[in-house]
């Protein structure tokens, strides 16, 4: 599939698998950890008309890879939440990143588009600069703290469905305590920049993102 992919998104966008060096600066794939369990749970999760996200799951917190991740990713030092996305989504429209690393299972195959926050500058992006890369179904990726990304993309006419592993308490609502002067700072541990073409945007989102609004072509 991913031979299909290059083929058909090229030479607009370069798409690269999870395997190569290209991947060091964003994150690094997980390995002995099965995720069958969690992707049993998710697989019915779909949406033909819209990207869907929810927080926080007891049916995955109650995985016994949710527990491995917990013991061997984050050591015990953290609470997490375990949620899901998943939905029709196949472009950009915006990156966001947090503090701390963040697992990404895929449930279905998909595609993540990937930045670093210390490419943002004067609160301004340039979407030429980000990096496409490839998750095969079953397999997961931790994204290091600051690395920018947004919804995963479909790789099919058929919708994406992820696993979204964070610590506790991220893509909460702001509260008069936790609001800043940072206009960056959408909802608690999520900063978020947006292109102006994106359904970000009309939530409130920070308009800095120049460039194109890319979209992955399908298969």
């Amino acid at each position: 599939m991913l031979k299909q992919l290059i083929a058909l998104n090229h030479p607009e966008i370069e798409i690269l698998s999870t395997d190569s060096d290209e991947i060091i600066p964003y994150g690094r794939i997980v390995e002995g950890i099965d995720f069958s369990d969690m992707c049993a749970q998710a697989i019915s999760y779909s949406d033909r008309e819209k990207t869907v996200y929810i927080r926080d799951l007891k049916t995955l917190r109650d995985c016994s890879s949710f527990l491995k991740v917990q013991n061997e990713i984050y050591r015990k030092e953290i609470s997490l939440q375990t949620g899901l996305c998943y939905g029709m989504n196949n472009r950009m429209n915006g990156m966001e990143y947090h503090v701390g690393s963040e697992v990404i299972v895929a449930v279905t195959n998909l595609v993540l588009i990937l930045g670093r926050k210390e490419e943002i500058s004067h609160k301004s992006w340039d979407s030429s600069l980000a990096k496409y890369f490839y998750l095969a179904k079953g397999s997961a990726l931790e994204l290091f703290g600051g690395t920018l990304h947004l919804a995963p993309c479909r790789v099919s006419p058929l919708p994406f469905c992820s696993v979204i592993i964070l610590p506790e308490g991220t893509n909460t609502p702001l509260d008069e305590e936790t609001r800043s002067d940072d206009p960056l700072l959408f909802m608690n541990n999520k900063w978020l920049i947006c292109h102006y073409d994106s359904p970000v945007a009309e939530k409130g989102g920070f308009i800095g993102i120049t460039g194109k609004n890319i979209a992955i072509k399908t298969l």
